[in-house]
């Protein structure tokens, strides 16, 4: 998607038993994806192992309580930095190589550097198209934010979380959870 992304939401379908992600692009072009309990899990697993290679989160190899910690942070601070109170933009168009106006199956998921700045996230769809999204470190963190909302309210028991954000005390003195 050569498009800058303009906004994207998860949200969980109790019907499906699936989150559907939707992302579009400035242009307005939307991609919907629905994603599964399954490809969350290893998804989460990816996302974890780029924020490892984080230059900041690389440092701590040494300290893995530190490497938690600085995780957590990090991602704290790129989750306060989005804005995630908007709904999702209705006035939206679908991609003009898909054929149907439903969401696409994600059978697989990776993510990759494309450079220094940029992660390629790209969902393989069952009906044989890829989704691929170029972000940033702190775009990939709101991704991780969106599905760690949508697979509590869907019930999964997943436990998603970055780092260890128990060894965060914030001005309060109040842990975070």
């Amino acid at each position: 998607m050569a498009d800058p992304l303009y906004q994207m939401t998860a949200e969980y379908v109790k019907v499906q038993d699936r989150i559907v992600f939707r992302v579009s692009t400035r242009k307005r072009i939307e991609y919907r994806v629905w994603l599964t309990r399954r490809l969350v899990k290893g998804l989460w697993g990816v996302a974890i192992k780029a924020f490892e290679l984080e230059p900041e989160v690389a440092q701590q190899s040494h300290q893995p309580s530190v490497k938690k910690a600085v995780m957590s942070m990090r991602h704290r601070e790129a989750v306060q930095s989005g804005d995630f109170s908007r709904k999702h933009d209705t006035k939206t168009v679908k991609p003009p190589q898909i054929e149907q106006n439903h969401p696409l199956l994600a059978i697989r998921a990776e993510i990759g550097r494309t450079d220094k700045d940029t992660i390629r996230l790209t969902f393989h769809t069952a009906e044989q198209k890829k989704v691929s999204l170029n972000l940033t470190s702190e775009m990939l963190h709101a991704v991780c934010h969106l599905l760690q909302k949508a697979t509590d309210r869907a019930g999964w028991d997943l436990m998603l979380n970055v780092g260890d954000a128990g060894s965060i005390v914030t001005s309060s003195t109040e842990q975070l959870h």
